[in-house]
């Protein structure tokens, strides 16, 4: 038999039985199988972010600065203007912001029950968290891919909003959302939880440009935040959430089932949502909650804005001036630009106290109004005019920029800054006062009407002819004498000669320094400058009027102030107007100048005479510019000193006969005004002798003198006696007498 290999016979091989699996094991074993992957993905996964979060948030602690000092926040808050009424009642005059409408207020003043309302709506953990609330956090994270929620779920803590907001910091990108959680921490761990809702209450929108709790409030209802009460207070809550739906003057939109519905009804719809939060948090009982639903929401006029200071929401020509003045005063206090001075005062929160007469300012701007004020004739191209006035004190109570209507706020006013030819004007504050302080000359110290040895070019004839000449006369009609009371006359002739002695420097420095008139060049160290008014370029009507003030009070000057004092937004003085007067002539000189000038009203020649007033004392100076480019009256009376002006914005010649002079022009915008001083006198001053003079030597009259008349004498400066020697023919005032 063979053996071999390959005949040999195997035995054929037992089939093995097929084990039977069971269907359940199997399954809960790919279960496992699965489960175990996923868990060991997770964790590798996590593995990898924890390592990933772990580098970024010590690079992010390395090279972020994630401190927040609350304390110096960049928040714009409101700014108001206030005046006191005959009451001495504080009205406010005006608000004004650029960014945002916002009033600060602490936290202490903030109603518990408005504060629950917003902490239990935005964020009910707020007083358990750490700045983050981790639970909501993480249910906002797995609704965002899930969807179980069924919208968009926000998970930010109040902390985290309050960071977003005032870091700026709003990238949609995960890292922001990072940089945010660990600045929420790090500003819970040195700041308290009022401080930090105090600071979000203050910062959050309400629709618009209204911010903040106390401007939403004022807006919405009328009230300080403090007198809220529970429901309204929940209005209040609803509106953060979407401030330009659910802001109660919002337009409306269509809900989702198609229904059109106000602001008012979203808000009082999202409030119900508000009251239930706080019922739900115990913060308000069922019987507060109950009421609350059912009180009737009664909200502040829509059409009253904040801030507006007339139906046209255009500010007053007075408010214009004090924002200007302040915006200045800050560019000195702070070393800055005026850029950044407007900022930092439209978004500083100040309260600014000013001067303002409100009755006065509101009747001057009514007469500003009214064409025939000015003219009885309205010309197709009118000039344009200003008004000021202020008390002894340089409190300005009035100012008036432009005729007409006014056309918009913050615009060019011709009062406060316009320089003008102040034209004869400048006179009984140049030659004749300085020549009046200096004991010079005396009431009585006599002068030839003639021109000066200079001779100028006429521009109509090209020839040349003898300066200066008198306004109301020819260039040839010269002659005559006359004393102080030239000025009554308004000559040129003898100012330019009392310059010419006085020597003009001198006067020069005594109009800068002694009446801090800032716009004077050194050209205007000269004659025809100081004697006329023709300066280089020109003086303000506010420098003006201001220097008048010496006439009636005793010599003293008051730099003119259109604000008493300006508070922060924590009501700390910033700036605070010092009134330390400078005395610019003597209590005589003024007095005596006082009459002088009574003269301009009251005397036969007075170019003033139509400003005459019926019971009140008025003194006063016109001034023409040599061109008939600019025309203004100054008067005084015992409570006042104000002045007009009238001329183009680009100087041309005045068309004579068609505008009121500019003493009756005076009159007609303020002397229903000064009127109202009824029995009211200017101080006396009894060193001031009251003497008899002879009118043919200006010397003190004796028994031979044919002729005198009363003068006004400094008790420094009193004229010799007439010695009877009569050489001089009268002088010209006296003949008239």
């Amino acid at each position: 038999m063979d053996n071999t290999p390959e005949n040999k016979k195997v035995p054929p091989r037992k089939k093995k039985k097929k084990r039977k699996v069971n269907p359940i094991k199997r399954t809960l074993v790919v279960i496992g199988t699965t489960i175990l992957s996923l868990v060991l993905i997770v964790i590798i996964t996590g593995s990898i972010i924890a390592a990933a979060l772990t580098v970024y948030v010590l690079q992010f602690v390395d090279q972020e600065q994630i401190d927040i000092e609350l304390d110096s926040l960049d928040l714009d808050y409101t700014t108001f203007i206030y005046g006191y009424d005959e009451n001495e009642a504080l009205v406010e005059l005006a608000s004004i912001s650029r960014n945002a409408d916002r009033i600060p207020i602490s936290i202490g003043r903030v109603p518990q029950h408005v504060q629950d309302a917003f902490v239990y709506t935005e964020d009910e953990r707020f007083y358990e968290h750490a700045g983050v609330d981790w639970k909501r956090t993480f249910t906002a994270f797995l609704n965002e891919f899930l969807g179980f929620l069924g919208s968009r779920q926000g998970g930010s803590t109040i902390t985290q909003q309050l960071v977003k907001n005032v870091t700026g910091d709003k990238d949609a990108q995960w890292d922001r959302k990072m940089r945010e959680i660990f600045r929420s921490a790090a500003l819970e761990k040195y700041q308290t939880k009022p401080a930090i809702l105090e600071a979000y209450l203050n910062y959050i929108g309400f629709g618009g440009s209204t911010a903040g709790i106390q401007a939403a409030s004022l807006k919405y209802f009328g009230k300080d935040v403090s007198e809220l009460s529970i429901a309204e207070g929940a209005c209040l809550a609803a509106i953060p959430k979407n401030p330009e739906h659910f802001n109660p003057f919002a337009k409306g939109r269509t809900d989702d089932d198609g229904v059109f519905k106000t602001g008012k009804q979203l808000n009082l719809d999202r409030q119900k949502t508000v009251l239930w939060q706080m019922y739900k948090n115990a913060c308000i009982s069922k019987k507060q909650y109950e009421e609350a639903l059912k009180e009737k929401i009664v909200f502040a006029d829509q059409s009253a804005r904040l801030g507006d200071d007339s139906e046209s929401g255009i500010q007053s020509w007075f408010v214009d001036m004090v924002i200007y003045d302040v915006i200045g005063d800050f560019q000195e206090l702070y070393g800055i630009d005026q850029d950044e001075a407007s900022d930092r005062l439209y978004n500083g929160g100040y309260k600014i106290y000013t001067t303002v007469d409100i009755n006065m300012q509101k009747a001057i701007e009514e007469k500003y109004k009214d064409y025939t004020t000015f003219s009885e004739t309205v010309l197709a191209d009118p000039p344009e005019s200003a008004f000021i006035c202020m008390d002894y004190n340089g409190n300005i109570k009035a100012v008036v920029g432009a005729i007409g209507e006014k056309a918009g706020s913050n615009i060019w006013n011709n009062a406060t800054r316009s320089k003008r030819s102040p034209g004869s004007c400048i006179k009984p504050i140049t030659s004749y006062g300085y020549g009046m302080e200096h004991n010079y000359y005396t009431w009585s110290t006599i002068f030839t009407n003639k021109p000066l040895d200079t001779e100028i070019i006429d521009e109509e004839t090209g020839l040349p002819r003898k300066w200066p000449y008198n306004y109301n006369s020819r260039s040839w009609d010269y002659g005559g004498y006359f004393t102080f009371q030239a000025l009554q006359r308004s000559l040129n002739t003898v100012p330019a000669q009392l310059i010419e002695q006085e020597t003009p420097q001198a006067v020069f420095d005594f109009l800068q320094n002694r009446f801090q008139i800032t716009t004077l060049t050194a050209a205007d160290a000269d004659i025809a400058p100081l004697s006329v008014g023709a300066l280089t370029e020109g003086l303000t009507l506010k420098e003006l009027v201001a220097a008048y003030q010496v006439f009636g009070n005793g010599g003293k000057y008051y730099a003119p102030t259109s604000y008493t004092l300006v508070e922060d937004a924590s009501g700390r003085v910033v700036l605070q107007h010092k009134y330390n007067p400078i005395q610019s002539i003597s209590k005589e000189s003024a007095y005596i100048m006082n009459k002088l000038m009574q003269t301009v009203i009251e005397g036969p020649n007075g170019t003033g005479r139509a400003a005459k007033l019926v019971n009140t004392p008025l003194i006063g100076k016109t001034g023409t510019s040599q061109d008939w480019h600019d025309l203004a009256f100054v008067g005084c009376t015992p409570d006042y000193v104000s002045g007009v002006w009238y001329g183009y914005s680009i100087p041309k010649e005045i068309p004579t006969g068609t505008y009121y002079s500019s003493s009756q022009l005076w009159k007609n915008i303020f002397g229903d005004i000064a009127e109202a001083e009824e029995g009211k006198e200017f101080p006396e001053c009894p060193d001031v002798k009251e003497l008899y003079y002879c009118t043919t030597t200006g010397l003190l009259a004796s028994g031979t003198c044919p002729t005198g008349a009363v003068g006004y004498y400094k008790s420094t400066n009193v004229p010799e006696m007439c010695s009877g020697h009569h050489t001089k023919p009268n002088t010209e005032e006296t003949a008239n007498e």
